[in-house]
């Protein structure tokens, strides 16, 4: 395997070695003109045909740079460094030329700065045919990690989902990558400017470069999808978009194309679910409530009241201190009850069921600002008390089957913005007032049956 990365490292340098017996095969022939041959200072000559199509090289390098396919900030380093190189190589036949009489020094530094310059003109004519890291791509792992710099990519393992948006997070940061250091506001190529969402939308001389929900129209979508043989391919130098990037960019467009949304408000298709996850450590999955509470674990004497007041309990997790709490007793205590209360936020399933419960336990239950489940199925309580549960803003589900709960519940239910079951067979409330309830609940599935 090193042997195999060495002589793929090696094998990389053959378009600058290519070039050395082309010139000595070029510079063989015209010596073997008549012309030529008869001319004392050989090496004035070389310098002469070094300038002649240096000059030629750049000239021609002026024209192909119009075709605006090149990244400016590398263009630009490539252009000014090869003007460099021609005065210097002018300098240099001079020094050697028997119509000038330089200074033997001048040469010596003049030639040091040749080899100089002529290596940075070579490494950036490279970057820009072949790409930014096209010689140390194939190099062994240790040479990599010492000398390719890994393109930052920003992650979001603790941050907000609410606070993350799609334009700004994902699509913008991609063309600011890949487009924008050719279509800017000081350099709008074609008449476009991708730095900034109005850019996008106003397009430029071929078009907008984005259609809302129109993916074929999307220019930009055209151009990063063609071959990258084809003239009208973008990027034209550097890093293509990945295929996962481009795949982002398309399932933005095909959702509206958006500026202002947020992640948690845009329907994710698995595939793009797996690809936030995998490139940007997001996971964009559903997650429960309990999951997202950071608490520090109970100390055990905590616990332990709770096992004094008949109490059984278990942690979720290893890594997650909240409780799933179930009564064992026959009557609630109203030490139990204290006791529980003080505790109330680690408190995430509670099972108060077949209990009598009076108001007090209906108190301790609405301080649980961590509860996702609560089972007082065949318990026995006044209706009135239901109400002190509307500010459970984390509840997912509430079973109350085999209760003397009325229709009144769905107004406490309505208050209860994640509330995803609620369990009403054998009660008071009718199949047909489900029925009739059910469309204010389009989030809730309302299970009964059996009506007392």
């Amino acid at each position: 395997m090193m042997l195999l990365e060495l002589s793929s490292f090696i094998g990389r340098l053959h378009p600058l070695v290519v070039h050395l017996p082309i010139g000595f095969l070029v510079l063989a022939l015209l010596f073997e003109l008549p012309i030529i041959n008869k001319r004392a200072n050989a090496v004035s000559l070389i310098w002469f045909f070094a300038l002649f199509f240096s000059i030629v090289s750049a000239i021609l390098g002026f024209l192909l740079a119009q075709n605006g396919h090149y990244i400016e900030e590398q263009l630009s380093l490539h252009r000014w460094s090869g003007v460099v190189l021609i005065g210097l190589t002018a300098l240099g036949w001079m020094s050697h030329s028997t119509y000038f009489k330089l200074p033997p020094l001048i040469r010596k530094i003049n030639n040091l700065f040749v080899v100089i310059v002529l290596i940075f003109v070579g490494h950036y004519g490279g970057i820009l045919t072949h790409g930014q890291n096209y010689l140390l791509d194939y190099a062994p792992e240790w040479m990599k990690k010492n000398f390719i710099e890994k393109p930052y990519t920003k992650t979001f393992q603790e941050v907000s989902i609410d606070s993350i948006y799609v334009y700004q997070d994902f699509v913008q940061p991609l063309f600011d990558q890949k487009c924008t250091s050719c279509h800017n506001v000081t350099q709008p190529r074609g008449g476009l400017d991708l730095t900034h969402s109005k850019g996008l939308f106003k397009g430029g001389n071929s078009g907008a470069a984005i259609v809302k929900n129109e993916v074929s129209k999307s220019l930009v979508f055209n151009r990063i999808t063609r071959s990258q043989s084809d003239l009208k391919f973008m990027p034209p130098a550097g890093i293509p978009m990945k295929y996962d990037e481009i795949q982002l960019i398309e399932w933005w467009i095909n959702s509206g194309a958006s500026v202002d949304s947020p992640i948690s408000k845009e329907d994710l298709t698995p595939e793009i679910q797996e690809l936030l996850l995998k490139k940007y450590k997001l996971d964009t999955k559903e997650k429960p409530w309990y999951d997202n509470v950071k608490l520090n674990p109970l100390e055990d004497a905590q616990l332990q009241l709770l096992n004094q007041n008949q109490f059984s309990w278990r942690t979720l997790a290893s890594d997650n201190p909240l409780l799933d709490i179930r009564y064992q007793g026959k009557e609630l205590t109203p030490k139990a009850l204290t006791d529980l209360q003080q505790i109330a936020p680690y408190v995430t399933w509670l099972n108060f069921s077949d209990l009598k419960l009076d108001k007090k336990a209906f108190e301790v239950i609405s301080k649980m600002e961590n509860l996702t489940r609560l089972y007082l199925q065949k318990s026995t309580f006044e209706n009135e008390n239901l109400t002190l549960l509307s500010g459970l803003k984390h509840i997912e589900i509430l079973n109350l089957h085999s209760t003397n709960v009325n229709q009144s519940v769905f107004e406490m239910a309505r208050q209860l913005p994640t509330l995803k079951t609620l369990y009403l067979w054998n009660t008071k409330v009718s199949g047909e007032q489900i029925q009739t309830q059910d469309p204010f609940f389009p989030s809730t599935e309302l299970i009964g049956g059996l009506e007392k």
